[in-house]
């Protein structure tokens, strides 16, 4: 028997070797899931091979450090053969694991067998590479539980690489934990196979004649020692630098797309995207700088609002496709009216405000009669003949006022008293004016009872998975059902809602109903369905907030899983930290946090970067004008790709056409909702809806739930 000792450095290198090549292979395969198919098919065999590589250096390493009073020396065939064997079923078994979008038991266990026949084959291979004049006696057991040992290890192995190969927050830290247990696990199992094999020196005369043989046809442990160490380094800073130059690769390019999308969306929040000129918000800022300016020169400015006449008719009778044409030639011809101090936008559909500073009456005259002119004259569109008019309202500072809201008020009214009067022509405000619309005292007192009277109803909108187009879930959305007026949409009450402070108490409300129809659909067998819940600003800077969703989750028995919590990128971002912290709360609960209306406020993906949310909504705005080649395929095809690198699914709304549908399922849009689907409806029609769509659910449905819940598998 001989006596056999272990060289305590040579061990832990070993082991090292083994840490080392578990974190390549798993940042290798961490980055199959961002790239391109030829990329991925780079990282899938470099990952493998440097994982092969990984174990078979330190097993040939942890062999060396077993030190025995004889000359060892090692078959250089089978040495060659016991490489082969490690590497080509580690390729193959991540490759394996880590090709598809999810890992079944079955496709686990397949690569599992292959890893660990492979393992366990590379070891027994490299033991009986030794030729030195020993005889090696084998204990079965042992045997056995090294076996066993390779097979838990290439199960936890796999498992890893595939799990951790989206970029998750913590992945780093994630991964350099999961590389320390693949390591102690592979050097688990050789050291388990070490120990089953007993060295008996063997002194007989035959062998001691074939030693200058054995010595011609094998490598000795210093040139092994020397082949693997160089080789190993070789090949782990060869991958080592591939992967440092690939991440900065990543980081630069992801950054140049996140410089270029919020400049991009920097425009689509200050321009109009249809007409090129200022939208809405950028003019109210200019309005109130110029108002500023007025004052400290002590000039007159003058602002005026401009509808078009009979567009309308335009858009009915030729389309939205000609009235768009039309738009975009109105507002060059009325820009071409204009000097450099004025700044003409478009507020929205047919509506176009101008301000002029520094102005007196006379110069106003002769620029309204202008382009009252030539807007008269005949449009040419696409062989169509559009002849439309324009009427105009113009109001001064100081004479009527300092205030912005008071000056657009007025212009608006002068525009309205011209379109009362026939239309085609030009007013400036007089008091005596009819306003367009008055304020009713009588609605305030109907909204602030509506909650007590139980006028408030939720509807709810459809989603579907792309491309399956299978239901997944609704958004609830709010209705009040008034008592002479009928159904009224949000948009007709909910900033009074906000106003007043009544939306705390009517939010709590939208929450609970929620909760307690989604346990309805749940008692139904529908348990797969999510359902999406719109907090306000209000709601969502509520103290209790937490508790609110939390007790009404505990009070119907509820998945969180099933929960969505679409809040908006301005409350999201208003107050950060403290959204981070609320927000990553109802991520571990494991809410779905969604940004919702995408797009239409700070539009800052960077930022963003910080908020533990799992789902984007691009605003429907975005979604309204996309077709081929329009300027928002770019904008919304960017957005979708960088939320898909911050591992988040993307939900478009607004989704009208075949065109618009075809256009976000190849852009990788998750899910999709609008009119093209469904309407809003209430709920006693959702339940002929379900029962319609009832033979769509399966298991598959159950697993829609939980990739919403985990969008990176």
């Amino acid at each position: 028997m001989l006596n056999v000792s272990w060289d305590p450095v040579l061990i832990g290198i070993s082991f090292m070797v083994a840490f080392i090549a578990s974190f390549v292979a798993l940042d290798s395969a961490g980055k199959v899931a961002t790239s391109g198919p030829r990329s991925a098919l780079f990282w899938r065999f470099a990952g493998g091979a440097t994982l092969g590589m990984g174990i078979w250096s330190m097993h040939y390493v942890g062999m060396l450090a077993m030190k025995m009073p004889v000359m060892m020396h090692y078959d250089l065939q089978l040495t060659l053969l016991s490489f082969i064997a490690a590497m080509l079923t580690s390729i193959m078994a991540i490759n394996i694991a880590v090709a598809g979008k999810t890992l079944p038991i079955k496709r686990l266990l397949l690569a599992t067998l292959l890893l660990s026949a492979g393992v366990v084959s590379m070891h027994y291979l490299g033991m009986a590479a030794m030729m030195g004049f020993i005889t090696i006696y084998w204990n079965i057991g042992l045997i056995a539980l090294s076996v066993a040992v390779a097979l838990i290890s290439a199960w936890v192995a796999l498992w890893l690489a595939f799990s951790l190969r989206q970029n998750t927050h913590g992945v780093f830290i994630n991964r350099l934990l999961a590389a320390l247990a693949m390591g102690v696990a592979i050097s688990a199992m050789h050291y388990t196979a070490m120990s089953a094999a007993t060295f008996n020196h063997n002194g007989s005369t035959s062998v001691l004649h074939e030693a200058p043989t054995l010595i011609h046809n094998g490598v000795g442990e210093l040139g092994l020692s020397l082949w693997v160490a160089t080789t190993t380094l070789v090949i782990f800073g060869i991958m080592l630098f591939i992967s440092m130059i690939d991440s900065q690769l990543r980081t630069a390019r992801l950054t140049d797309s996140l410089r270029q999308l919020n400049q991009q969306l920097e425009k689509q929040a200050w321009f109009d995207p249809l007409t090129g000129l200022p939208n809405r918000t950028q003019f109210e800022n200019t309005l109130e700088s110029a108002l500023r300016e007025r004052l400290e020169k002590e000039t007159a400015l003058a602002l005026i609002y401009m509808d078009l006449d009979r567009f309308k008719l335009v858009n009915d009778a030729w389309g939205h496709h000609i009235g768009d044409r039309l738009l975009i030639a109105v507002a060059g011809r009325l820009s071409a009216c204009l000097s450099e101090k004025m700044v003409l936008a478009r507020l929205g559909g047919d509506e176009f405000t101008l301000l002029v500073p520094d102005t007196c009456e006379e110069e106003i005259e002769t620029l309204v009669k202008k382009m009252v002119a030539t807007i008269q004259q005949p449009f040419y569109e696409l062989n169509h003949v559009l002849n439309v008019s324009l009427s105009v309202g113009i109001c001064y500072s100081p004479l009527h006022g300092d205030c912005a809201h008071e000056l657009k008020l007025k212009a608006d009214t002068a525009m309205y008293s011209v379109k009362q009067e026939g239309r085609n022509g030009w007013a400036v405000f007089q008091p005596g004016m009819a306003q367009k619309t008055v304020d009713d005292p009588l609605f305030l007192q109907d909204l602030s009872q509506a909650l007590a009277r139980d006028q408030f109803e939720l509807w709810y909108q459809p989603q579907y998975s792309a491309p399956e187009q299978m239901l997944t879930g609704f958004e609830a959305l709010l209705r009040w059902h008034h008592p002479t007026q009928g159904i009224l949409p949000p948009a007709a009450f909910l900033s009074m809602l906000e106003k007043t402070g009544l939306i705390i108490s009517v939010g709590h409300w939208v929450i609970e109903e929620a909760c307690r129809q989604l346990h309805e659909w749940n008692n139904q067998g529908f348990s797969h369905l999510t359902l999406a819940i719109n907090l306000s600003p209000s709601q969502f800077e509520q103290h209790d907030i937490y508790d609110q969703i939390t007790d009404a989750l505990l009070r119907y028995r509820l998945n969180p899983l099933q929960l969505t919590l679409e809040i908006t990128e301005n409350t999201a971002l208003k107050n950060l930290d403290r959204s981070v912290q609320l927000l990553h709360q109802f991520a571990q609960l494991g809410i779905t946090v969604a940004i919702d209306d995408f797009g239409t406020g700070y539009s800052n993906m960077l930022m963003l970067k910080r908020l533990p949310a799992t789902e984007l909504k691009i605003d429907r705005s975005f979604v309204k004008d996309i077709r081929d080649n329009s300027r928002n395929v770019k904008i919304v095809s960017t957005i979708i790709d960088i939320a898909h690198s911050m591992n988040m699914h993307v939900v478009a709304e607004g989704i009208e056409t075949v065109e618009q549908q075809a256009l976000l399922t190849n852009m990788g849009c998750a899910y999709l909702q609008g009119f093209l689907y469904a309407r809003p409806m209430p709920v006693e029609k959702v339940s002929a809806l379900l029962e319609q769509n009832n033979f769509h659910y399966s298991q598959e449905s159950s697993e829609t739930l939980q990739k919403k819940a985990c969008p990176g598998r």
